[in-house]
């Protein structure tokens, strides 16, 4: 296109050629006289005024015509504030969370807009804001949408808590109108997070069970996490170590430490469930800690369920010579591939022995890319299953991801859950530490063994 436009005005401004020299294209004879040769050069070479108004032409036309532009870039930026990807456990988990009523997902969807409003780093739009909050507060407040709100709660045993977290989430969105009155997007932020946890609170209330059906020849091999659970990690330094862990916002030094750990059984349900009935077994109590070469990750492999059994049952004779032998499932320690297990953002269930291509805008409501993420080691022979024991502590930082902050390893494996309490013990835990015990705080009630 250039070439053609330079020759085109090349032509046009007598370029060509001057008066001088002839061009075999010119239509002047070659003996003409001195005045038909200046008729000639007047005829095809025009005057400066004319040249410059061609060439004034030609640029118009280059400026104007349309321009091949590149495709937008795919890749979702980390500070974009519309890009939907959470970046916090608290906001994976919300996220995850099937939202039944419809006044609950109203709320939560104007909250959510108020939240991608306050990550706008210029000039904020605080008039819609303040907008959007006064009509959640007048929702939770007026008789109708309170009852509206808490009529789809799933039993009345859950009733009077789902009460309270609206008489919260009341209190969380005055503070939020107040940090809006000031300005003040930090002291908005504080109490907007409280806000929505008390919104995710009054969901959970209200969900039953999942909300699709898993294949009947899953539900017959694996256990199943109907929901939501909650388990504690006790953590003990190792005795060589010369260190100690710092707790309590570093008030207080001790060699025990405890995580507190949210399994989300509503978009890993076989999972969640797998590693939620081995703690139940009490694989995991007394295992040693291993962290990767890379510090990227703290590694717990279970204990054989043979090292189990053993340890529960003493030898019993058999036959008549008094010879002993192991217990019954004392030598059981067959490993299962578990199927990998993704639910991908905007379908409408997991999808099973199948990674996801993040390269082609396909994204987990669970990421990887969250520091704390809880996830199940990969079967030795096959990376499209998973380990039915070993899981890691994903370490997950800003300098291992690409331009969308994301991990190069996101979507490949199956996460289960989050650390959501104790997370500055993490980065303190060493390899040769010991994962002393682990207990179910909550959710072993919504744990489906197979049938």
């Amino acid at each position: 296109m250039s070439s053609t436009i330079t020759k085109n005005v090349a032509v046009t401004s007598g370029l060509v050629g001057s008066g001088r020299v002839r061009s075999r294209f010119s239509s002047v004879p070659p003996r003409a006289s001195r005045r038909e040769d200046a008729v000639a050069r007047d005829d095809h070479h025009p005057r400066p005024l004319a040249r410059w108004a061609a060439a004034l032409c030609a640029l118009v036309q280059v400026a104007t015509a349309p321009l091949a532009l590149p495709p937008p870039a795919q890749a979702i930026l980390k500070g974009n504030p519309n890009a939907k990807i959470p970046r916090n456990p608290e906001a994976a988990l919300r996220r995850s969370t099937p939202v039944v009523n419809r006044e609950v997902r109203d709320v939560q969807a104007k909250l959510e807009e108020v939240a991608a409003l306050l990550r706008i780093p210029q000039r904020k739009q605080w008039d819609k804001m303040q907008r959007l909050l006064e009509e959640c507060r007048e929702q939770i407040l007026s008789p109708d949408g309170r009852n509206a709100i808490l009529r789809d709660v799933a039993s009345p045993s859950q009733a009077e808590s789902a009460a309270e977290d609206l008489s919260s989430l009341d209190v969380a969105l005055g503070q939020c109108l107040r940090g809006v009155a000031y300005k003040d997007a930090s002291y908005c932020g504080k109490y907007l997070n409280a806000a929505l946890g008390c919104v995710n609170s009054v969901a959970l209330s209200q969900v039953a069970g999942l909300p699709y059906s898993l294949p009947v020849s899953l539900r017959k091999t694996w256990p199943v996490l109907t929901g939501r659970a909650q388990l504690r990690l006790t953590i003990r330094k190792n005795p060589k170590s010369n260190r100690q862990y710092v707790l309590d916002q570093e008030t207080r030094q001790d060699t025990v430490g405890e995580l507190l750990i949210d399994l989300d059984g509503f978009s890993a349900p076989l999972t969640s469930g797998q590693l939620l009935s081995n703690a139940k077994e009490g694989r995991y109590d007394g295992v040693e800690i291993a962290q990767d070469l890379n510090g990227t990750a703290l590694l717990v492999n279970a204990k054989a369920r043979g090292a189990l059994a053993a340890l529960r049952a003493p030898p019993v004779e058999v036959g008549e010579t008094g010879e002993t032998a192991e217990a019954p499932g004392a030598m059981d320690d067959s490993r299962r591939a578990l199927p990998l297990e993704i639910f991908q953002t905007g379908e409408f269930e997991p999808f099973y022995n199948q990674q996801l291509d993040v390269l082609d805008m396909e994204y987990p409501i669970l990421p990887m890319s969250i520091f704390g993420a809880v996830v199940m080691s990969h079967d030795a022979n096959d990376a499209n299953r998973s380990s039915d024991r070993d899981w890691f502590i994903y370490k997950f930082d800003e300098s291992m991801g690409g331009l969308a902050g994301l991990s190069f390893d996101e979507g490949q494996f199956s996460v289960v859950g989050y650390v959501t309490g104790g997370s500055d013990l993490i980065g303190q835990v060493e390899g040769g530490d010991t994962l002393e015990k682990v207990e179910i705080l909550s959710g072993g009630d919504r744990l489906r063994q197979p049938a």
